[in-house]
């Protein structure tokens, strides 16, 4: 019976023509498309503009070869290096050019604005395809692990038993030092080797506390300065990335990466991204209460977004409690709140609750207005009388609640997690993107506007092979 083997010494009669290569149907054919149909010039990208020496290679063949890296889950330059020379996708993309990995990041370094801007050419792309009905959009954020250790972390306490130690050490050093110059004669002569090392590590040590300082926070990294500790299970390095996604064809019309550890301040910016991208307003924009802020529920009000916030209150006391917050009324002429039982709960004082935004509330405490009340133990048992705090924008929150009573709002509400939430699981656990690759915000915010730009063009490529 006869068999088929590789013939490695047959020789081709006429060459093979590169378009042969690629079936037609083939996402590398779609990202060479969508890339030739921008304006690099105008996103700003770095033209090469040598005059002697070897030609540089074209910003858009280094321009396909990283989105089409990130399509196939290649996200380093080396990686991107190693896929030009075996892979047939990459082979064909360059036209047998094979650029290497220096070449590759000095493209993405220099030109991070430009690729975050390739990012609104998608949802622009998509408007015109018609693939975004602005019926309804869900905002949500996530944290992703950065790509320091988690074990090399600097805190305060740390830092401060680190620096007395190492001022001991100084101070030692410099008496033996002074010993040893009463002995010998007096000349110039460079700092001690050991001296060198001792102050140098004592500058790093204090450099780190700076960093602490300046950003109200309890704990830094050497290697990644602007990385937070996030929350939940295990409580690492990283940042905290942001996404409105549409609810029709799963576009991301707007992103974003903060090192905020919550989700306090971004509705206003992301929802304001959205609208700045599309062009339009959606019917209605949900966020869980994560955005439950009230002066940014205030801020969308006054722009003229419809959104839907759930409210964190509602969860943790039941809605009939009858001593609930929402029972308290609020007195605006007099600035005070009226309890269920008709007393008049006074301001006392304006409290800081976030340090590093310098973000406050109004206080207000029963104090001796809660004394002698027959429901007092119902109603609180702080020894102090019922606290209640007051941020700015309150009455957008009370009107929130009010909205949040109607069924259809609550049925919209809940559309959330099978938008934005869905588009997490798939970055995270299709795409395989669960740990930034790069330090710093600047190159995490490109590499965050590049995985939303491919996760974008594989949503149109569906419809363009269609």
């Amino acid at each position: 019976m006869s068999e088929i083997e590789a013939n490695y010494h047959e020789q081709f009669l006429l060459p093979p023509s590169i378009e042969d290569w690629i079936p037609r149907d083939h996402p590398v054919r779609f990202i060479r498309e969508i890339v030739g149909q921008m304006d690099l010039k105008k996103l700003g990208f770095r033209l090469p503009q040598n005059e002697v020496g070897r030609p540089a290679y074209s910003p858009r063949l280094l321009l396909r070869v990283w989105l089409y890296g990130y399509w196939k889950k290649r996200l380093s330059s080396r990686k991107l290096e190693e896929a030009c020379r075996e892979d047939m996708g990459f082979i064909w993309l360059c036209g047998g050019h094979v650029p290497d990995h220096n070449t590759l990041w000095r493209f993405f370094k220099t030109n991070r604005k430009a690729l975050r801007k390739v990012f609104k050419t998608t949802v622009r792309t998509a408007l015109q395809m018609e693939m975004l009905d602005f019926t309804l959009q869900a905002l949500d954020g996530t944290k992703i692990a950065g790509a320091c250790s988690q074990h090399g972390r600097y805190d305060r306490e740390h830092l401060e038993k680190r620096l007395s130690a190492m001022d001991q050490i100084i101070t030692d050093l410099e008496k033996q030092i002074e010993k040893q110059n009463h002995r010998k004669s007096r000349e110039k002569s460079s700092l001690p080797h050991e001296l060198q090392n001792a102050q140098a590590l004592r500058d790093r040590v204090r450099t780190a506390m700076e960093i602490i300082d300046a950003d109200q926070t309890r704990h830094c990294h050497p290697t990644d300065p602007e990385a937070r500790r996030m929350g939940g299970k295990p409580r690492e390095f990283g940042y905290n990335a942001q996404a409105v996604v549409d609810q029709a064809n799963g576009i991301v019309v707007a992103e974003n990466v903060t090192s905020e550890t919550t989700d306090h301040g971004q509705l206003a910016p992301m929802s304001r991204e959205a609208v700045e991208n599309t062009g339009c307003a959606p019917e209605v924009l949900v966020a869980d209460a994560g955005y439950a802020d009230a002066g940014q529920l205030a801020q969308v009000e006054e722009e003229g977004i419809e959104v839907l916030v759930a409210l964190p209150n509602e969860k943790r006391n039941p809605k009939d409690w009858k001593y609930h917050r929402r029972h308290f009324k609020y007195d605006a002429a007099n600035d005070v709140y009226i309890c269920p039982v008709g007393r008049e709960i006074p301001f006392r004082r304006i409290r800081v609750k976030n340090q590093r935004t310098r973000h406050t509330v109004r206080v207000y405490r029963g104090g001796v207005v809660c004394q002698g009340c027959l429901v007092r133990d119902q109603c609180t048992k702080d020894r102090h009388g019922r606290s209640i705090e007051r941020a700015e924008g309150e009455d957008a929150r009370e009107r929130m609640r009010k909205r949040l009573e109607k069924p259809e709002n609550q049925k919209k509400l809940r559309c959330r997690g099978q938008v934005v939430e869905l588009f997490f699981a798939r970055v995270k656990w299709l795409f395989g993107f669960r740990r930034w690759t790069m330090h710093g915000l600047p190159n995490v915010s490109t590499q965050w506007a590049m995985i939303c730009t491919v996760w974008n063009l594989m949503q149109m490529y569906r419809v363009w092979k269609g």
